[in-house]
């Protein structure tokens, strides 16, 4: 999904973060395939945050900076949660796409 956001792509669920910010997932390893999670955020935001604590190193502690910030951790619920406004929006998306296309069938 293409967005104007702080990064061009929007992540998958379990096809770009593996440790989504979400009960289910940590505590009982239900799979959430196929949603969006929210994504990178603004470092001067996301040095404000309370009560966040990385559960795992930081993988992506190479590309982190001052500007964004985004972390595959269940323990970042700021960058790293499901979201179900994105999810839906994408799956609106994707059925207009998909009924825009059948048209030129």
């Amino acid at each position: 999904m293409i967005s104007n956001g702080l990064w061009i792509v929007s992540p998958l669920i379990q096809a770009i973060t593996a440790e989504s910010h979400s009960s289910l997932a940590f505590l009982y390893h239900y799979p959430l395939n196929g949603g969006l999670v929210d994504g990178p955020v603004y470092g001067s935001i996301y040095k404000r945050l309370r009560g966040l604590k990385l559960l795992q190193e930081d993988k992506y502690a190479a590309f982190q900076s001052d500007l964004v910030v985004y972390h595959d951790d269940a323990g970042d619920y700021s960058t790293n949660e499901p979201t179900m406004d994105g999810t839906a929006s994408l799956i609106y998306l994707m059925a207009a796409k998909e009924a825009e296309a059948r048209k030129h069938l």
